[in-house]
């Protein structure tokens, strides 16, 4: 064998191979504008971080949101309206009416009133979830 004919046959044989996709978090969900300044995030694996990543990502890109907005809690993990029999997350760029909203250090998308900004939300898209 000559060594053009190994080198041919080595990258025939590496790109046959399986390749990996190392994606964030970003395609694991979908938001939804649902009217009254609200959106709603439907994930494939229900964690924190999934549905965060799913409205700073609209916020961000779709609303074209700055980095220091902040995103409330509106309503925890419950079925969607958007994508019935699935569940969601509720989110608004307003604090929620009688809602606590006081500094948080948690992503917990179960406490309505909770915040990130769109920055923070938009980190967690890179985030290591359980879920891979």
């Amino acid at each position: 064998m000559t060594p053009k004919f190994n080198l041919i046959t080595l990258l025939v044989s590496l790109a046959m191979l399986p390749t990996v996709t190392l994606a964030g978090n970003e395609s694991r969900s979908a938001a939804y504008d649902i009217g009254d300044g609200l959106i709603e995030v439907v994930a494939d694996f229900s964690e924190n971080a999934i549905y965060w990543c799913g409205v700073g990502d609209y916020a961000l890109l779709r609303l074209s949101k700055r980095g220091n907005a902040r995103i409330y809690v509106w309503r925890g993990p419950a079925p969607s309206t958007a994508r019935p029999g699935e569940r969601a997350v509720t989110f608004g760029f307003t604090p929620p009416p009688g809602a606590s909203t006081g500094t948080s250090f948690t992503t917990d998308v179960s406490l309505v009133g909770n915040s990130l900004s769109v920055g923070q939300a938009k980190r967690t898209c890179d985030e290591r979830t359980a879920s891979g």
